[in-house]
């Protein structure tokens, strides 16, 4: 029997970063997440809709005006930890709505904590772990008990998990993410993080094999699967002849395997496919090489982004990152003889971090002449070494997850060596080391008359630093 299925990410996946210093580069890209879940659910025969409030001007009026257009039988809301309370509000509104529709929650936060989330009053459901099935059997009306991945809540109000679903061993089975369910006039991108608009972001490949202290495995857990080059590359044009002019890579790891990685771009120039993309979450600075970056350039790819993370070797260490300085050096090396626009992440406050290395963090990136340097301050996010060892330390501030934001002066963690006034302190630093300096802004000016960006440059320049206390 066809069911109504309404897939919701919430206002808040924007907004968390409203009182941020990189607010006005945030990216409004479609989820890649609800489009591959409502392509499983559109083949099963279901009518599917999604509903992004995150570019919604009056969330709960479109939430309201779709629940009346589209009365959907399932909702399923997809959420990380900071979102949390944006997604029960929403769930609230929808049994306040009609307490017979049956809402689902899934992401990140309910992969971590499927018992609790499933034990809220207003959700029915907990998927954990890779999704896509699991919702298949949830809406074909399968029983809840048998269900791998999923936590319910029985007649007597217990809540069970049941067994952990395997992950999808082959991502080319998977029916192409239903890409056109999303408007494509609703999506923009700051021109710092793009270079033509819309964008739309893409997986060739699903999990990450390294163990960094820091980083939730929850979903896809250590164990990295990828999608063939032709299928990478059908998406591709799929997303074009949508009408998006850009392409983002979201994987976890792009290059883990780097013959892969040339495979895709061999891909692209095999087609004579003309595609402006980058990659957007970043590569490991010890799986790039020479070759890598020339064919990406050629593909088409204009920026790689790198995870640095820090330039102190026992702070690298400690964050079980696997990485040298020597291979930082060297990667940005090679992207800036390929020609290629670089991105570098940095994060402030992991354990081991004093005033001292962070020094070294600020010179490195100096010294890297990242085009685009990009600090965030740690924060221990549930599921990961890094929280568990906080929480044992008792240096947890809060366990509100609506508090666990990155980019805000907000701190849910306190750093041993280092206050909370001096963190704040070196991560303004950062950001004026690095962007005020004459060869910073020079290199800026000059790229932004190439590109015909520098009306853009100027003004996310003043956006951003108007945020700074001085």
């Amino acid at each position: 029997m066809k069911k109504n299925v309404l897939l919701i990410c919430p206002h808040s996946a924007i907004e968390v970063f409203k009182e941020s210093k990189i607010s006005v580069v945030i990216p409004h890209i479609p989820y890649i997440s609800l489009a591959s879940l409502a392509a499983v659910l559109l083949k099963d025969g279901h009518r599917v809709k999604i509903l992004d409030l995150s570019v919604s001007a009056d969330p709960y009026a479109d939430l309201n005006k779709t629940l009346e257009i589209f009365p959907p039988d399932f909702a399923g809301i997809t959420f990380t930890i900071g979102l949390y309370q944006e997604a029960m509000a929403i769930a609230k509104k929808i049994k306040d709505y009609d307490k017979n529709i049956k809402i689902v929650a899934g992401g990140a936060h309910p992969s971590i904590f499927p018992l609790e989330i499933a034990g809220e009053p207003s959700f029915d459901l907990a998927v954990y772990g890779e999704g896509e099935n699991t919702l298949s059997e949830i809406v074909a009306g399968h029983d809840p008990a048998e269900i791998k991945g999923l936590a319910y809540k029985k007649e007597d109000g217990r809540v069970v998990v049941n067994e952990q679903r395997e992950l999808i061993k082959d991502l080319d089975l998977l029916p192409y993410p239903a890409y056109y369910l999303y408007d494509p006039k609703k999506y923009h991108s700051p021109r710092v993080t793009s270079r033509k608009n819309p964008v739309a972001a893409i997986e060739t490949s699903r999990g990450c094999p390294y163990n960094c202290i820091f980083c939730s495995k929850q979903v896809f857990q250590r164990v990295i699967r990828f999608k063939t080059p032709p299928r990478v590359v059908d998406e591709m044009e799929i997303l074009l002849n949508l009408g998006y002019r850009e392409i983002h890579i979201w994987d976890d790891c792009f290059s883990a395997d780097l013959n892969h990685a040339k495979s895709v771009c061999d891909e692209i120039i095999k087609r004579d496919l003309r595609v402006c993309w980058n990659i957007y979450n970043g590569i490991r600075v010890d799986r790039v090489d020479e070759e890598l970056l020339v064919k990406l350039k050629k593909a088409g790819c204009y920026r790689v982004s790198f995870g640095v993370e820090s330039g102190d070797q026992g702070v690298l260490d400690r964050a079980k990152k696997g990485i040298t300085i020597d291979q930082i050096k060297s990667a940005f090396k090679l992207a800036k003889k390929t020609g290629m626009e670089t991105l570098g992440f940095f994060v402030l406050g992991l354990p081991g971090e004093t005033k001292e290395t962070i020094e070294k963090t600020i010179n490195l990136a100096k010294e890297l002449a990242v085009d685009l340097p990009k600090a965030s301050i740690a924060t221990p996010l549930p599921g990961t070494e890094f929280f568990h060892e906080w929480q044992e330390r008792r240096l947890l501030n809060s366990l509100t997850w609506s508090d666990y934001v990155f980019h805000t002066t907000k701190r849910v963690a306190q750093y041993p060596d280092i206050t909370d006034k001096e963190m704040t302190k070196y991560y303004n630093l950062f950001y004026r080391r690095l962007y005020l300096r004459p060869s910073f802004i020079w290199k800026r000016v000059w790229r932004g008359i190439k590109t015909g960006d520098i009306f853009f440059d100027v003004y996310y320049f003043l956006k951003v630093f108007l945020k700074f206390k001085w």
